[in-house]
């Protein structure tokens, strides 16, 4: 008896098996009906309609997921959908991806005349894009009682196909409620950029020209244009060029941001042996970047899934060692959201390669959790910047703070000097010997200086209180005729260094750039 129930059983599930479903379109919603379809990988490539339309069900596999996975080997596959709809409306259907090479749907009127319709990114029509992000198949007057359509597609990239077959009234309220979301993560993003600009801007730091390319090539043109599907409101040539060389972004992008990370973290001195595993990273992001221009696609798949994993995982793991174990944020806690802006952008990664691997399923969340991942990326690692440059303009502060203490002590040394001048004559050196001292680079030199030439001192003072002694010392060498070459020499700084210091005390002394310096300085006495 157990042997007959268990018989039965199986026949029954056999059965359930082969029976494909059959969608009732006008009680469908804005869903993905994946699991509802049947698929056949087309190993030769040449298969026609007619051919595979006699195909048997069991030759089909049944769909496990709402999307249907394809992989990224550039595999043709077919898919089968059997519905069924009344007289008076017209059922669509609707591929919310826009990334696939060719698309071509075949479908048997009330006639039995084959109807073909072709898309896909390398055959775009003005009606096969809706808002830009997919295609969409009017199926009208199909076959009934109940309608076959099948599906021929391709991807060189990865083959994702989320598919609807609703009606046009369900299509259209649904679409502008999809995409209702998606101007409101581009608003926050160019926010995002124009306070990067703006801090580029009155910076001048490379951290922000970094970022700011992160933001242009892996937001905008990858999230946006290729993986939303947005590139298709641009039209040929430019989208199918980004799909083509989507890696090629996709590997600038990630070069830059290790560059971003290192710079902002210090790995070279932090982590010596961290920064050498991402200049092997880099090497790797090259690799890819060389063979996407010549659309070696199937050798750049596989590198940039796992590059893009552990990348995103090192950079978590980078901010981590650095700011909270080395305790970089001790005195300015915003600088803790750099880390936090790296916890996201490594779950998502996590998450979409193990669904792009088969080892999860892909659902119709999964890139908006990679776009709402990189928005608060953006927002964390953005305030983390701005904790970085409060932090040095505080270090900064100190710095001249302490300057201005030392400068005063200075000058208050100086007039004390003056004001205890007695009336017995003060052995002044020579021009040759102050010559010597300053060419040996003697310590007492500048007060040898400052009792020749007190006046001298005291006019500059007078003129900028704000000059400090190693601007004062400069000041004594181009009094005494020293050249830009011979005082980088005397002082062992560069010449560019001393060109910098000699440009900041014209700015103090409000001397102007035709003036010469040295005629100035000897006539500056002259004239008080």
């Amino acid at each position: 008896m157990k042997t007959i129930f268990i018989l039965i059983a199986f026949l029954i599930e056999s059965s359930l098996c082969i029976a494909q479903p059959v969608i009732q379109v006008e009680k469908q919603t804005f869903i993905n009906i994946g699991k509802a379809g049947y698929f056949w990988q087309d190993t030769l490539e040449t298969t026609s309609f007619e051919k595979v339309a006699q195909f048997k069900p069991e030759r089909f596999l049944k769909g496990k997921s709402a999307i249907f996975n394809g992989g990224t080997s550039g595999k043709v596959w077919w898919m089968k959908l059997r519905f069924k709809n009344n007289n008076q409306t017209t059922p669509y259907l609707f591929i919310d991806y826009a990334n696939i090479d060719s698309i071509t749907v075949f479908y048997r009127d009330e006639r039995g005349m084959i109807n073909q319709i072709s898309a896909g990114m390398f055959s775009l029509k003005q009606n096969d894009n809706i808002l830009g992000t997919g295609y969409v198949f009017p199926l009208k007057q199909v076959k009934t009682p109940i309608g076959e359509v099948y599906v021929r597609m391709r991807a060189m990239n990865t083959l994702l196909v989320p598919v609807k077959l609703v009606t046009e009234s369900v299509l259209n309220h649904a679409l502008f409620k999809a995409h209702s979301v998606q101007p409101i993560y581009m608003g926050i993003a160019l926010m995002i950029l124009i306070f990067h600009v703006f801090m580029l801007v009155v910076t001048r730091s490379k951290l922000f020209a970094l970022y700011i390319a992160r933001i242009i090539l892996l937001y905008f043109i990858v999230m946006v244009c290729y993986l939303q599907g947005y590139g298709l409101l641009l039209g040929p040539p430019i989208a199918p060029f980004i799909l083509v060389h989507a890696h090629f972004f996709i590997a600038v992008g990630y070069i830059a941001t290790i560059l971003f990370n290192s710079y902002f973290l210090k790995l070279k001195r932090q982590l010596p042996q961290l920064n050498k595993f991402f200049k092997v990273l880099m090497f790797g992001w090259g690799l890819i970047l060389i063979c996407s221009l010549w659309d070696a696609r199937s050798i750049t798949n596989i590198l940039t899934h796992v590059l893009f994993l552990l990348t995103s995982l090192l950079f978590l793991f980078s901010s981590i060692k650095v700011i909270i174990i080395r305790g970089y944020a001790k005195k300015n806690p915003l600088i803790w959201c750099y880390v936090l802006g790296w916890i996201p952008v490594a779950l998502a990664s996590i998450y979409l390669v193990f669904c792009l691997s088969e080892l999860i399923p892909f659902q119709s969340y999964s890139y908006n959790l990679l776009t709402l991942a990189g928005i608060i990326e953006g927002i964390l690692i953005s305030l983390g910047l701005y904790g970085q440059r409060l932090r040095l303009l505080t270090r900064h502060n100190a710095h001249f703070r302490r300057q201005r203490i030392l400068l005063q002590e200075q000058v208050e040394g100086y007039r004390k000097q003056l004001d205890a001048k007695t009336e017995k004559p003060v052995e002044h050196f020579s021009l040759k010997a102050l010559i010597e001292l300053a060419h040996a680079r003697d310590p007492s030199f500048m007060n040898r200086f400052s009792e020749a030439e007190s006046s001298f001192i005291e006019r500059l003072l007078q003129i900028s209180p704000q000059l400090l002694p190693a601007e004062l010392t400069l000041c004594a060498y181009i009094r005494l005729n020293f050249d830009t070459k011979e005082i980088a020499r005397t002082c062992k700084l560069s010449v560019r260094a001393v060109e910098s210091r000699k440009y900041r005390i014209r700015k103090k002394l409000g001397i102007d750039g035709e003036t010469n310096m040295h005629a100035w300085m000897l006539d500056l006495t002259k004239s008080s």
